[in-house]
């Protein structure tokens, strides 16, 4: 069964410097022509790393967006065209002091594929080396270890909420 939708006409409604939104006209497999509102994002990448003490690599961050301070993985949006594992990198050592050479790639996610086209790339850090964090001048990044039990509990409680952080735990007990 053919269940693409092909796009007849659409505009660009806003572009900003994160995001632009489109509005799209398609023709939807069964004829019908309907309106797709979509966020066009360069996606982002996100790091776990769980210590020798089986403790994760946690962040808490105030998000504007939900007006509440979230735990997370490290992670950070992609310039146009940039390579999710550099960009990965890079983040991790940027918010935490921990440098890596290598990531080990666990999986992607589309966070919210209903109206975006954001695709998180999730990697897998291990044996880092301590540096420095260097901070985007918006950035306030309270980094913290937690022991990956009591992750699983905040989690089923609800106390973690964020997706990517959510699946990237996921991904990491599935390969264990």
């Amino acid at each position: 069964m053919d269940m693409e939708e092909k796009k007849i006409d659409g505009e660009v409604i806003f572009d900003g410097h994160v995001v632009k939104l489109h509005l799209d006209k398609v023709k939807c497999p069964n004829g019908n022509i309907a309106s797709r509102e979509v966020v066009i994002h360069n996606g982002g990448a996100a790091i776990l790393y769980v210590n020798d003490n089986d403790e994760v690599l946690l962040e808490r961050q105030y998000r504007y967006a939900y007006n509440e301070v979230i735990y997370e993985i490290p992670a950070g949006k992609l310039e146009k065209g940039e390579n999710p594992k550099l960009a990965a990198i890079r983040e991790l050592e940027e918010e935490t002091g921990l440098k890596v050479n290598d990531l080990i790639h666990l999986g992607d996610i589309y966070p919210t594929c209903g109206y975006s086209s954001e695709i998180i790339h999730i990697y897998l850090a291990e044996n880092p080396t301590k540096t420095h964090t260097n901070f985007d001048e918006d950035e306030v990044i309270d980094v913290c270890y937690i022991k990956l039990d009591k992750v699983k509990e905040m989690i089923l409680s609800g106390e973690i909420k964020d997706a990517k952080t959510i699946c990237a735990i996921n991904y990491y007990l599935l390969r264990k």
